[in-house]
């Protein structure tokens, strides 16, 4: 899973590809928060208005288990394995 920072995005030179993994539905996306206060609701409301305009709605959202600690790898693995997109939580 590639990690884009919405702050500086990607040059140019760095396309960056969203492929589906096989049999993952093309405009699968899930949220995930990083469990500080507000985050969860940020993400769903983040989901409708992607769902609104755009018509990739949130089939799912995924949280971290404390904001003090990065997301285990076993968690980017299986995000990357059920889910084409995902919208990350990275402040209150």
């Amino acid at each position: 899973m590639r990690i884009v920072d919405p702050t500086s995005g990607t040059s140019p030179s760095e396309p960056v590809a969203v492929a589906a993994a096989a049999g993952t539905p093309a405009g699968a996306l899930c949220g995930l928060s990083n469990s500080k206060p507000g985050a969860h609701d940020l993400l769903a409301a983040i989901g409708r208005r992607l769902a609104d305009d755009h018509g990739i709605g949130p089939n799912g959202l995924e949280a971290k288990p404390s904001a003090a600690v990065g997301a285990d790898p076993e968690l980017l693995d299986h995000l990357a394995a059920q889910y084409r997109l995902a919208v990350v939580a990275i402040g209150d």
